[in-house]
């Protein structure tokens, strides 16, 4: 009789061990995380933000990927000309990107960058979530007079 509970005993916890041992187990020729993130979405094909990869990818075709600041600013400042909102903000945030991504001493990594130039590129950037392409153009225009 007492073996008799000891087998029910040790066959309870090995059956409620392996489900949880069944779930923590990795999929066969993969990552956890891949197969988790395969199945996150109805169709992955499908990008999240396809206005936003349109715009840079038509800023790609107007713009040299080794552009400074200032063509950047030429460059978008051409895209609001033409009436395109979404190539214009692509355009001022790789300039914003070209002027955070200096090089500074090791001592000075964790200060932040002051600098006007900077100040007006966000300006315009949010002159252009808000439609209004006068400031835009304006906050640019600052922009380009500072360099």
């Amino acid at each position: 009789m007492r073996i008799a509970v000891v087998l029910c005993t040790a066959l309870a916890t090995i059956s409620l061990a392996a489900p949880s041992q069944s779930q923590t187990r990795t999929p066969p020729g993969g990552d956890a995380a891949i197969t988790e993130m395969q199945r996150a979405g109805p169709d992955p094909a499908i990008p999240a933000v396809p206005q936003q990869n349109r715009a840079g990818a038509a800023a790609d075709t107007v713009a040299d990927v080794n552009a400074g600041t200032m063509e950047f600013l030429k460059q978008s400042q051409d895209a609001l000309r033409r009436g395109n909102l979404g190539v214009a903000n692509e355009l001022l945030e790789r300039a914003a990107t070209r002027m955070l991504s200096r090089s500074t001493l090791a001592t000075e990594a964790g200060v932040p960058m002051r600098d006007a130039r900077l100040g007006q590129i966000s300006a315009a950037r949010a002159a252009l979530m808000s439609r209004d392409r006068a400031e835009a153009m304006r906050q640019i225009d600052l922009a380009l007079a500072g360099g």
